[in-house]
């Protein structure tokens, strides 16, 4: 997945600080507003941030008026933003129309507090004071994982129908690509190297190599997303849902499976 975020953070930083967290995690081309963006090719990015402070309510009005002269149809777009107030409110209700008007797919939104040191709050020499710090990052960072795991081309493909069976693993078709995995972890066996990455990471032994790689163990799956993070072709995609989570709970309530299946991983 190829990204590019669009910028305008003029004033201390703040909001250039979230772009730098949210672009490691995305591999993003980080572009501000202020610079020539004339020879910038969208066609090239499967997904767009954009973002700035909020400035009376709303998105700096430069960015809003960058975003309106980009031709955006169809286009897997975010918004996030630093803000004064610690509450949210409805700053990003104009941006989003913007964005709708251009017929643009939002896919989410971010915003958190940053230091302002303007208007009234010159009385108490800024407010926010060292924001944002490292949990607001953090969280940016998880915003954007999320963005990842929402894009993934394998998110949609647990509701395929199973086309036949592979060493015991269901295999579901995808154009030319043969996915394999049940109901958590699914591994594009067209696509995968075959490098054992995963399986180097996996602290529960999911994945096992013969003349494929497959996901055999899901069932001890924990959703750490270690093997995603480390998978050089993006062939990996975790099913995370409420359902998957309470069944590594239960497990971990009322047997020792997962424990026994890590503790023989880590001797």
């Amino acid at each position: 997945m190829k990204t590019i975020i669009f910028y305008s953070s003029t004033y201390s930083g703040n909001t250039l600080k979230i772009a730098e967290s949210m672009g490691i995690v995305l591999s993003a081309d980080l572009v501000s507003i202020e610079t020539d963006t004339s020879g910038i090719d969208l066609s090239k990015y499967n997904l767009i941030g954009f973002g700035s402070a909020i400035h009376f309510a709303e998105h700096n009005i430069k960015l809003q008026r960058f975003v309106s002269a980009l031709s955006l149809q169809g286009k897997n777009v975010f918004i996030f933003s630093t803000r004064c107030r610690p509450f949210i409110g409805n700053y990003h209700k104009t941006l989003k129309e913007k964005l709708k008007r251009q017929k643009a797919n939002l896919i989410g939104e971010f915003s958190c507090v940053g230091f302002d040191r303007t208007g009234p709050w010159v009385l108490i020499n800024g407010y926010n004071k060292n924001r944002p710090n490292t949990n607001d990052l953090f969280k940016a960072r998880l915003f954007a994982e999320e963005l990842q795991r929402k894009l993934n081309p394998l998110s949609s493909i647990a509701k395929a129908p199973v086309a036949e069976y592979e060493q015991g693993v269901a295999i579901r078709l995808k154009g030319e690509s043969r996915i394999a995995g049940g109901n958590v972890v699914f591994l594009n066996t067209t696509s995968c190297i075959k490098c054992g990455k995963c399986m180097k990471v996996c602290p529960m032994s999911i994945f096992q190599k013969s003349d494929v790689l497959l996901p055999m163990n899901e069932e001890n799956c924990i959703q750490c997303q270690l093997c995603t993070k480390h998978c050089p072709t993006d062939s990996i995609y975790i099913n995370e849902s409420f359902t998957n989570g309470m069944r590594i709970a239960l497990r971990e309530m009322f047997s020792s499976k997962l424990q026994d299946c890590y503790s023989s991983k880590t001797d």
